[in-house]
């Protein structure tokens, strides 16, 4: 073993002299670390990329919209506050209050369940666990047209933060733009880089009444050469509108579904009971 190290050494240092003296040194000629090692680190920091965004959308509070005129960049989105009741009598008695707070924490817990009720079933293809898929609406942006399907990872966790209570968090993991250029463009799709975020969160409400959180989304890309000379305000304005349209659908659907799946929820629960007794 030893002989063999010597012999190693020996051989890694000749050829240093060896480079040293011709013009350039070569680098290939050391020993490169593993190629997985390398594949772990780029891991890491993406990792550590999307939970940094991730917490950057959900800082965010209502519409959002930031444009570098002289690199032609921009991202716009928005963040919205959800609020659903699902207990609309309630109770002041706190027996009451404990038992609907347990059974929407039981309805959390099931994250396929509330995952099919955040968005419009028709519009929602389930992948694998936890994994599905989310097309919306056309949406048009000045010159630029956009039917988008966003890849979304569903899940819940208990929240030691929160009395233990379950949170279901939602985040995207893939997505593809659907992208058609309005004619006159004359630039490829491809050369725009969009990139579409989408993040949020769900817990029960104190009062044992219903669950709130919040969802938020961005949008990035590279506007075309004769975009970038429209005055801002209008920009926005086509950014709002989006921003509008795309809230408004998630709020409207998610009460929707929410609301319904919930009392499903409730009627299988009393069937279950009703079955033992």
């Amino acid at each position: 073993m030893i002989r063999l190290s010597t012999l190693y050494i020996t051989a890694l240092w000749s050829s240093l002299l060896l480079a040293s003296s011709s013009d350039a040194f070569v680098p290939s000629s050391i020993p490169s670390p593993p190629a997985f090692a390398s594949t772990q680190l780029q891991m890491a920091a993406s990792s550590a990329a999307r939970e940094s965004r991730r917490k950057e959308l959900l800082s965010r509070n209502g519409p959002y919209f930031k444009l570098n005129r002289f690199k032609g960049a921009v991202e716009f989105g928005s963040s919205a506050k959800l609020v659903t009741v699902l207990n609309k009598t309630g109770s002041n008695n706190d027996q009451n209050k404990q038992e609907n707070l347990e059974q929407i924490a039981e309805w959390l817990s099931d994250g396929r369940g509330l995952a099919l009720s955040i968005w419009d079933e028709s519009l929602m293809t389930e992948l694998k666990d936890n994994l599905y898929r989310l097309q919306t609406m056309k949406l048009q942006f000045v010159t630029i047209q956009l039917s988008p399907s966003v890849d979304m990872k569903m899940w819940t966790q208990k929240d030691s933060g929160n009395n233990n209570m379950p949170t279901f968090s939602l985040q995207s993991v893939g997505f593809d733009p659907n992208i058609q250029l309005l004619p006159g463009v004359g630039v490829p799709a491809s050369s725009l880089g969009i990139q579409i975020d989408v993040d949020g969160e769900l817990k029960p409400t104190l009062d044992g009444r219903g669950v709130e959180g919040k969802i938020s989304f961005a949008t990035q890309g590279i506007l075309p050469p004769p975009m970038r000379m429209l005055p801002e305000p209008a920009l926005k304005m086509a950014s709002d509108t989006i921003n509008e349209t795309i809230v408004k659908f998630a709020i409207r659907s998610f009460e929707q579904g929410a609301t319904k799946k919930y009392q499903e929820f409730l009627q299988t629960t009393a069937k279950q009971k009703q079955e033992q007794l």
